[in-house]
């Protein structure tokens, strides 16, 4: 699977717009990553502002230029605020694989945001991307994460390991693709 420039890039939800980034949005990502609660349970955790500067220029300069379009900023309908960010795109460690993922600013939690971007990236891999199936990798102790997954129909798939030590796997099947290919 490839990413690629050629599918819709806005996304929407009830109450959410789901869209890249333009480049004068560049502090509300560097502010996301560079909150150190927001960012606990996310890959490496919290980030310098260099680092988060240099992701930035990464995906203005390298990424959207180059197609890599599946890495989005999420904006509140009633005001286009920036409320937070979200992606789907090949896992680090295993690329066959799509896994989705979002952040939150703090004052946009639990208010089901969460859930409407995870349900909207599903559909987004499964019917732009046409993959067969969706991952999302999460933390342990990520409760509300895992509250999520499930909410958004996903289940538990299995255990994985890295230098930081267990997480979780979640999953959800394309059951329109997997009828498919039972077919041919």
């Amino acid at each position: 699977m490839k990413e690629n420039v050629g599918f819709n890039l806005f996304m929407e939800t009830e109450r959410l717009n789901i869209r890249p980034y333009r480049e004068d949005e560049k502090d509300h990502v560097i502010n996301l990553f560079t909150d150190a609660e927001v960012m606990r349970h996310v890959d490496t955790g919290v980030m310098s502002s260099e680092d988060a500067e240099t992701l930035w220029k990464k995906l203005i300069e390298d990424f959207y230029p180059n197609g890599k379009t599946t890495i989005y900023g999420v904006f509140a309908k009633t005001d286009e605020s920036c409320i937070g960010h979200c992606s789907i795109r090949p896992r680090p460690q295993k690329a066959e694989d799509w896994e989705i993922g979002y952040i939150l600013q703090k004052n946009a939690w639990n208010r089901g945001y969460a859930t409407e971007i995870a349900s909207r990236l599903i559909k987004f891999g499964f019917k732009e991307l046409s993959l067969p199936e969706v991952f999302a990798t999460i933390d342990e102790d990520n409760l509300n994460s895992i509250k999520v997954a499930e909410k958004a129909g996903m289940q538990f798939d299995r255990y994985e390991y890295d230098e930081e030590g267990r997480f979780l796997v979640y999953s959800i099947e394309n059951k329109a693709k997997s009828t498919f290919s039972r077919l041919k």
